[in-house]
């Protein structure tokens, strides 16, 4: 299944990069470019880390709201058994990865998305899957 536009699926890793006060500029940018350019793909465990991260009900609120705005990549049922094998290969070659990073990572190569994030974790998948990594050409 391919996502149209060329989306990106942000990962919650570059997320709290994005939203943090100060460091981090070269991903604040692209997150910025990549959300004025509506390329911004969201899944649902991303969702989740996200929201679960939030202090109080209305930064909730706040961050729900933010999030509807952009596409969302809906998990199949393929999804969970591509991600179980991706961690059982993974695990054969000596590579730990967790069930959420497994799943995330299918749902970007399903949908044809480049994943942008700050987790060295992912480095790893993609040197041993399909997964492409966000590389800003322009």
């Amino acid at each position: 299944m391919t996502a149209p536009r060329n989306l990106v699926l942000v990962d919650t890793s570059a997320w709290i990069c994005f939203l943090a006060r100060k460091k981090f500029p070269q991903i604040k940018k692209w997150v910025t470019t990549l959300l004025e350019e509506d390329r911004v793909a969201i899944t649902g465990p991303v969702f989740l880390e996200l929201i679960q991260g939030t202090r109080n009900q209305k930064e909730r609120e706040e961050t729900e709201s933010r999030l509807e705005a952009l596409h969302w990549l809906n998990i199949e049922e393929r999804h969970w058994q591509q991600a179980a094998d991706l961690g059982f290969r993974s695990r054969r070659k000596g590579l730990t990865i967790s069930a959420i990073d497994a799943i995330i990572s299918v749902v970007a190569i399903d949908y044809s998305c480049e994943l942008l994030h700050y987790d060295s974790d992912y480095n790893l998948i993609s040197e041993n899957s399909k997964l492409k990594l966000f590389s800003n050409t322009a």
